[in-house]
Parts: structure tokens; C-alpha cells; sequence
């Protein structure tokens, strides 16, 4: 007796593992003797690598006779997947000894693709496998410098499940205990983050002295990307609580702009209106001299695909594209930027039934291992630079994951308070019917991620001349509001630019001078008092303790 006829692992996450057992029972009255057990696929050979028999017979075997030691044995198969797909494979084994087949079920076939016989056991083999991907934003937390005796503002980390299946996370501990840093809260634990969810991990920092202090902030989980994510905390104490932070303003602004450009079969229309009036976006880089990076990527985030655009070109997820003969990184010393801008982003239209995950993409552009690899992405993200991400589709964003993590991540690769440094537009389908007599949806997650960075939002459909404009006017902008180094006692900030003292607004946010936003702890200067490139700004506080 062989049971079971079938092994179905179900659902296996990566870099996980299942074990189910086949059991064989002498239920006669002599010794069965076996072959050694085979594990395979008889249609597709090698298609079950992902399986193995991790305990029992190595050969052939004997089962003795019923009611002896021995009348049961025992064979183990573990399901390991190493990539996401259906897997499938056959276990079996034989005997001379019974006339009978052993077990079998449907669409079982021995290794020579025959059917099971006499003395045959055929079982089918199967499961899922499952890509459950943590991610954990900010991936370091900088706490600055804090007086002695004093606490930090407590910082957070947020941990995103950007799979489907649950992930259980084990433990969240630091490295040392040293008193420099605690945790302040955070999930009880065992904690299951179920898919597409994502938790916060609140941090504080309380120096013990005027040294330089580092821990870790480790999270140990069963997911297929990082079992044990390290995250560098870093801190430095003061006795000093009077603080001056200087600022510069660039004598140069410099942009790197990304445009995640929708390749569906629907955008050719779209890709022609932004190539059409490139122009109008690029007029105020050119007015005011700036030093720029311009790239292309598509929403394709799965197949590279080949022969695309005009002329053709190559494809490959989250890769800047690259046209034959021009650069992927057009700068202010490309010759012949607007045609240079046109073949790039002439991307072609095809995969219709593809995903189209923008903020993916722009995800995958801009972290490792594309961000510096030399045949990809590198040289394009600079770190004095603002970043500013142009989203164009007029479909819905079906990136995987929650909107929340891309805001979180893109903020965070200038830090969460830069504001002025990074922000990402939405040049998508709205609510209203779809234009050009094509299908359409509305981009809400686009623009839910514009609002959250203080990007521009407009329609795909609207009038494409001004939008580019507004849009390149804000992307080649200086930048006006300055993050502050330590929490600020309002009522002790004084600003100077070139040594000559700037008034505070006479309202909040007014043009007329600059104004303290206390939730992001920072200083924005007004329309009319807004640092010229070169300019040096000094602002001058008491830190406060906390």
C-alpha cells in the first residue's frame, strides 16, 4: 500500500523549503522488494530540480512482511524553489513482487513516458512557488547630532511586504544594547506582515556622551529576498546647543530627470506629443543654464524586448534606453539635445497584455544593482543633484506593492525632509473619458504618489505644450527650502544669505520672507527672497531637548 497517490506542496515561498512523505506498507505476508525510488518529470526531463528526495532508500529497498519490523518505509521529498514558476515532477518506484499497480493518479507517466503497470507506483509531484520580497525604507537612519542628556526626535523605519503571501517576521532587535539607541515600538512579536502590507519600527537616539555612536537595527524574517535585514543607525553627541547651519546655494542647479514612459500598445500618440514639444519642457533649463541628466526607461518590467522604437533599439527592464547613436544620459554638452531626446524616448509601443509598472520601474532604475552598473544606469543619479521622475501613461500604475513604499523610497534617496530635492509628476490618464479614441484608466497611484512628493499632476489628454512647461519649471527650479541639522527652538531662528539678514514672512509661506515649518523642521524662503545661485545662507538656532 502507497499513500498518497499525489504530493501537492501548494504555495512555497524562494529560498524556503517543504517536506511531505510517501509512505509504503507491506500489508501482505512475504518481503516486497523495491528498486531505488526515481525522481523526475517524464515529459520534461530537469524540470524537477526543484524537488528532491532528502530522506529514505538510496537504492534499492526492502519492505518486510506485515507485522515485522521494518513493514513501513518512509521516503521524504523536499520542494526547494529557486525561481518562480509551476513545478512538477514524478516519484517511482517498482516491484516485482505484486501484480498490481502500486498508486498512481492522472496524467502519471514513468520515466520511459509510459504508463504505470504491474508493481508500478507513479506519484505526480507538484507545487507553487512564490517571490515574497521585504524591503525596508530608509535603509540607514542618521539621527545627527543630539546634546548629551537629550533625545533625538524619534525617527522611523518602515518595513514593506511587496509580495502577495504573508511573511513572519521572527525578530527585531539591536545589535548592542549600549543606551545610545532604543526601539520605541514596534510589532509584537511573532508578527505576520501580510502581503502588500508594510509596518513601522520607531527609533530614538539618547547619547551618553560627545562621542561618534553606530548600532544596527536587524530584522530576521522568512523572506525570499533578505532573511536578516541590517540597517545602520548613526548618531554623534554634543554639549553645544547652540547651532548655525550653512547652506549653499548652487551656482549651478543641477536636475537628473527620469522619464518613465508608458509602452503600451495605446502611447504611440503620447510618446509623438512628448517628443513633438520636448522643447517647451526644456526652455527653462536653457534659460537658466542648468546642469542636467536626462534619461528614458519604459514601464516594462518583466522581458527585455528587442527591435523597439525608431529607430529600433533594445529594451530591458528598468535599464535607461539608449538609441542608436545618441546617449543614454543627455546632458548640457549633448549636441543636438531635442532629436537626441526624440530617438530615446521614441520608444515604440507593443507588450499591450504586459504589466506596466511605472513606479517599478523608476524603482528598478534607481537602486542596485542597475543604479551603478556601467552597461545600465551608472553616472546617472548624482548626489548634489535634484531628482525629479516624469510618470507618462494613460493606464493605472500595476506596480507591485503598496503606493506608500514608492513615495516612502523615492523621498528617502534624497532624504525624507529634502522636499525640494526630489518629486515625482504625474502625466497621466484622469478620471474623464479617455482621449484619442483610445482605452484608458485612470493613473490614481501616480498621482497619489506626486502628491505625497509635491510633484505636478496633469492630464495625459490635456494640453501637452503647457505641461511640459510647468513641468520643466519645476524640475530646473532652485531649490528654497533648507532642511535644518537639529530640532529648532523657533523663537531663536535668525537667517542671513551673504552676511545680510533675511525677515521672517509677515504670514506663513508669504513671498516677502522666509517661514519655520516645525513638522518637517526646515526654512522656506518666499517668492521674493529666494537665495541666487552662489548665494551662501546661514541660519542660526537654539537646538531644543527633548
Amino acid at each position: 500500500k502507497v499513500t498518497p497517490a499525489t504530493l501537492n506542496f501548494g504555495t512555497v515561498k524562494l529560498n524556503q523549503s517543504k517536506a511531505l512523505v510517501v509512505t509504503i506498507q507491506n500489508v501482505g505476508n512475504a518481503t516486497c522488494n523495491f528498486g531505488a525510488p526515481n525522481l523526475s518529470h517524464a515529459v520534461m526531463p530537469g524540470y524537477a530540480s526543484d524537488f528532491s528526495i532528502t530522506r529514505g532508500p538510496g537504492g534499492p529497498f526492502s519492505v518486510a512482511k506485515r507485522g515485522q519490523p521494518g513493514d513501513q518505509v518512509e521516503i521524504e521529498v523536499t520542494f526547494a524553489p529557486l525561481s518562480v514558476n509551476t513545478h512538477g515532477a514524478t516519484l517511482t518506484f517498482h516491484t516485482n513482487d505484486d501484480p498490481d499497480v502500486l498508486a498512481t493518479s492522472a496524467m502519471c507517466f514513468l520515466p520511459n513516458y509510459q504508463p504505470p503497470g504491474a508493481g508500478d507506483a507513479c506519484i505526480r509531484v507538484s507545487g507553487q512557488s512564490a517571490q515574497v520580497d521585504i524591503e525596508v525604507v530608509p535603509d540607514e537612519l542618521d539621527f545627527g547630532v543630539v546634546t548629551v542628556g537629550c533625545n533625538s526626535p524619534e525617527m522611523k523605519i518602515t518595513v514593506y511586504n511587496l509580495g502577495v503571501f504573508t511573511i513572519d517576521v521572527e525578530n527585531i532587535y539591536l545589535e548592542r544594547q549600549d543606551g545610545n539607541f532604543e526601539i520605541r515600538s514596534a510589532p509584537r512579536l511573532p508578527y505576520l506582515a501580510a502581503g502588500g502590507s508594510h509596518f513601522e519600527i520607531w527609533l530614538r537616539y539618547h547619547p551618553q556622551d560627545t562621542n561618534a555612536h553606530r548600532n544596527t537595527l536587524y530584522i530576521q524574517s522568512d523572506a525570499s529576498n533578505a532573511e536578516l535585514l541590517a540597517v545602520p543607525l548613526y548618531g554623534r553627541g554634543t554639549l553645544i546647543s547652540d547651532q548655525t547651519d550653512v547652506f549653499h546655494q548652487a551656482t549651478q542647479v543641477k536636475s537628473d530627470v527620469l522619464f518613465v514612459i508608458d509602452n503600451s500598445g495605446s502611447m504611440d500618440w503620447a510618446q509623438n506629443q512628448l517628443t513633438t514639444h520636448f522643447t517647451n519642457f526644456m526652455s527653462w533649463a536653457i534659460s537658466q543654464d542648468v546642469d542636467y541628466h536626462i534619461g528614458v526607461i519604459a514601464t516594462e518590467v518583466n522581458d527585455p524586448e528587442i527591435d523597439q522604437g525608431t529607430p529600433p533599439r533594445e529594451i530591458k527592464p528598468g535599464v535607461l534606453i539608449q538609441a542608436p547613436g545618441r546617449p543614454k544620459i543627455i546632458t548640457n554638452q549633448t549636441p543636438d539635445i531635442n532629436n537626441a531626446f526624440k530617438d530615446n524616448a521614441s520608444i515604440g509601443v507593443c507588450c499591450s497584455g504586459e504589466q506596466e509598472a511605472g513606479l517599478q520601474a523608476a524603482w528598478m532604475a534607481l537602486t542596485e544593482p542597475l543604479l551603478s552598473d556601467p552597461t545600465a544606469n551608472a553616472g546617472f543619479l548624482r548626489d548634489d543633484a535634484k531628482l525629479y521622475i516624469i510618470c507618462i501613461s494613460d493606464e493605472q500604475d500595476q506596480s507591485k506593492g503598496e503606493v506608500t513604499f514608492y513615495a516612502d523610497f523615492f523621498q528617502n534617496i534624497k532624504g525624507p525632509r529634502n522636499t525640494e530635492m526630489m518629486k515625482l509628476a504625474a502625466l497621466v490618464q484622469d478620471a474623464t473619458l479617455p482621449c484619442n479614441s483610445q482605452d484608458g484608466s485612470a493613473g490614481t497611484r501616480y498621482m497619489d504618489v506626486a502628491r505625497a512628493t509635491g510633484g505636478i499632476i496633469d492630464s495625459v489628454c490635456g494640453n501637452w505644450p503647457q505641461a511640459l512647461q510647468n513641468l520643466g519649471i519645476q524640475a530646473f527650479t532652485p531649490i528654497r527650502e533648507f532642511p535644518l541639522s537639529r530640532p529648532a527652538d523657533p523663537n531663536t531662528i535668525t537667517v542671513t544669505v551673504n552676511g545680510a539678514s533675511v525677515p521672517r514672512a509677515t504670514s506663513q509661506g508669504g513671498a516677502d520672507g522666509w517661514s519655520y515649518y516645525p513638522d518637517r523642521n526646515s526654512v522656506y524662503f518666499g517668492d521674493d527672497v529666494v537665495p541666487q545661485r552662489g548665494d551662501r545662507i546661514e541660519v542660526h538656532y537654539t537646538a531644543v531637548c527633548l
